[in-house]
C-alpha cells in the first residue's frame, strides 16, 4: 500500500494561488470589454514595471528575496481606478490579478533564465492570494451597498481619508505576504511557525511597510500624473533597496569570513575535515526545532564553526581531534582559549560568551538554568559529531546517541537532546524506534 503523504505549507499556498489565479481568469473575461484605452496603457507600465522589479529582487540578511518594486506597483494597481482628467480605467479585481500574475511568472522565469534561482511557481501562488485580498477588498467587498473604491472617488476633499484607505488595504495585504513567508520559511526549515513569524518581521517588517507606503502613493499620484508617476514615486524605494543590498553583501562577507576561519582548525590538523560545517549545520537545525530566534540562530552558527578555534594554542593535536574524549580541565582550557581569542575581535566578542559555556557540563538546578541555551546545543551537536564522525547515520548514530544517552541531565540537557533524536529522525539519520529503544 502506497504511503500517503501530506502536503507541504508551499503546495497548499500554490494550489490556493492556481485557484483563486482560475477564478480571476473567469472573472476578467466577462468584464474584459470594460477596460478603458486608457487602462490598457496603465496596465502596460505596470506590468513592466513588474516584470522589472521581479527581474531585480533584493536579499534580505543574505536570507530571503523580497522584490520590494513589483510588490509596491502589484498593490498600487488594483487602488488605481482613476487617470488625470477623471478618465476611468475600468479594469476588474480579476483583471488586476490576471495581470500581477502573468508579470510576475514572466518576470520570475526571465530571472531563471538569466541566472539561477528559485522556481517561478514557488513564489507566483503567493503574490496571487496577496494581490487578490487587496482587490477584493479595495473593488468588490461592498461597503453600504457600494465598493470601497466608489467611496475614495467621493472623498475629493478629504484627500487624507483616501490615503489612510489605500495605507490600510496595502499595509493588509503586506502583513498577509509576512505571514505567507513565514509559513514557507517554517515549512523548509522546520522551525516553529510562531518564531518564524517574528523573524519576517524583524527582518522584511521595515521593508515592508515602506513598499505598502509607496504602493499608495503610486495610487493617489497616478490620478493627478498619469502613467509618469509610477518611476517617479518608485526612486525612494529603489534607494532604500539599494541600501538593503549593500548591507546584505556585508553580512554576507561577514559570514564568509566565519566560514574560513573555522576551516583553520582543519587544515592545522586539530580537527577531522568538515567537522565545524557539520556541528554548525546540526546545531542549526535543533535551535530551529527549539524555537531560536534568527539572530541567536546566527550566533549559534558562527560560534559552532568556530566553537574548536582554542585548539590552535596546544602544542599536539588531539588524537582525532575529539575534545569530547579529553578531561573536563582540558575542554574548559580549550573553550576559554578560543573565547579569548573571540573576545579580542569587537565583531565576534559576542560569541565568546557561547563558546565559553560549551564546556560547562549542564546538571539540574541553578548551573543548568543560568547556562545559555546556544552553549548547551553547541555542546550536544559538538559531542555528536564527535561520537558519530562524518557519517552519522544508522549504527553510528545510534551508538553515539547512547553514549550522550548515559551522561543525560549531568553533561547533557535532556531537552536539547530529545531535540537532537527529531532532528536526526526528520533527517533519516535513525528511526522513531531507534529513540524509542534508547529510551530517550
Amino acid at each position: 500500500m502506497r504511503k500517503r503523504t501530506r502536503p507541504t505549507r508551499g503546495q497548499v499556498v500554490f494550489s490556493a494561488g492556481a485557484l483563486l489565479l482560475a477564478l480571476a481568469f473567469v472573472h476578467a473575461a466577462f468584464h474584459l470589454t470594460e477596460v478603458s484605452p486608457e487602462g490598457w496603457g496603465l496596465t502596460m507600465v505596470y506590468a513592466v514595471t513588474i516584470v522589472v522589479g521581479e527581474l531585480w529582487r533584493v536579499s534580505v540578511l543574505g536570507t530571503r528575496d523580497f522584490p520590494p518594486i513589483a510588490l509596491a506597483a502589484s498593490l498600487a494597481l488594483p487602488m488605481t481606478t482613476i487617470l488625470p482628467g477623471g478618465l476611468q480605467v475600468g479594469y476588474s479585481a480579476g483583471f488586476v490579478v490576471v495581470v500581477v500574475a502573468l508579470s510576475t511568472y514572466i518576470g520570475q522565469w526571465a530571472r531563471r533564465a538569466l541566472r539561477e534561482g528559485e522556481p517561478a511557481l514557488s513564489q507566483g501562488g503567493s503574490r496571487v492570494i496577496v494581490v487578490s485580498m487587496a482587490a477584493v477588498i479595495y473593488r468588490e467587498v461592498p461597503l453600504e451597498g457600494r465598493a470601497l473604491a466608489d467611496w475614495v472617488e467621493d472623498w475629493h476633499d478629504v484627500k487624507w481619508l483616501t490615503a489612510l484607505t489605500m495605507i490600510s488595504v496595502a499595509l493588509l495585504a503586506m502583513g498577509l505576504k509576512v505571514l505567507l513567508l513565514a509559513m514557507r520559511h517554517s515549512s523548509s526549515t522546520h522551525a516553529l511557525l510562531w518564531q518564524s513569524l517574528v523573524d519576517e518581521v524583524r527582518a522584511v517588517g521595515p521593508l515592508a511597510l515602506a513598499t505598502a507606503s509607496t504602493a499608495a502613493v503610486i495610487a493617489l499620484a497616478v490620478t493627478a500624473l498619469g502613467p509618469v508617476a509610477i518611476p517617479l514615486f518608485l526612486a525612494p524605494l529603489l534607494l532604500l533597496q539599494l541600501a538593503v543590498s549593500r548591507q546584505s553583501a556585508v553580512r554576507e562577507a561577514q559570514r564568509q569570513t566565519i566560514r574560513s576561519l573555522s576551516r583553520l582548525t582543519d587544515q592545522g590538523g586539530f580537527t577531522p575535515s568538515g567537522h565545524g560545517a557539520r556541528v554548525a549545520d546540526l546545531s542549526l537545525a535543533m535551535g530551529r526545532d527549539l524555537g531560536l530566534a534568527e539572530r541567536d540562530l546566527v550566533e549559534l552558527e558562527y560560534s559552532a564553526l568556530l566553537h574548536d578555534l582554542g585548539q590552535v594554542a596546544l602544542r599536539r593535536p588531539i588524537p582525532g581531534g575529539s575534545t569530547t574524549a579529553t578531561s573536563p580541565l582540558d575542554q574548559r582550557r580549550i573553550a576559554q582559549t578560543g573565547a579569548s581569542i573571540l573576545a579580542r575581535t569587537a565583531e565576534l566578542s559576542r560569541l565568546s560568551q557561547v563558546v565559553a559555556g560549551q564546556a560547562t557540563p549542564f546538571r539540574h538546578g541553578r548551573e543548568g538554568a543560568e547556562l545559555m541555551l546556544q552553549s548547551r546545543i553547541l555542546r550536544v551537536s559538538n559531542a555528536f559529531d564527535d561520537l558519530g564522525g562524518p557519517t552519522g547515520h544508522g549504527p553510528v548514530a545510534r551508538r553515539a546517541l547512547d553514549r550522550i544517552r548515559l551522561n543525560l541531565g549531568y553533561d547533557y540537557d535532556p531537552l536539547v537532546v530529545r531535540s537532537l533524536c527529531r532532528v536526526l529522525v526528520r533527517e533519516g539519520r535513525i528511526t522513531s524506534n531507534d529513540v524509542a529503544d534508547l529510551d530517550l
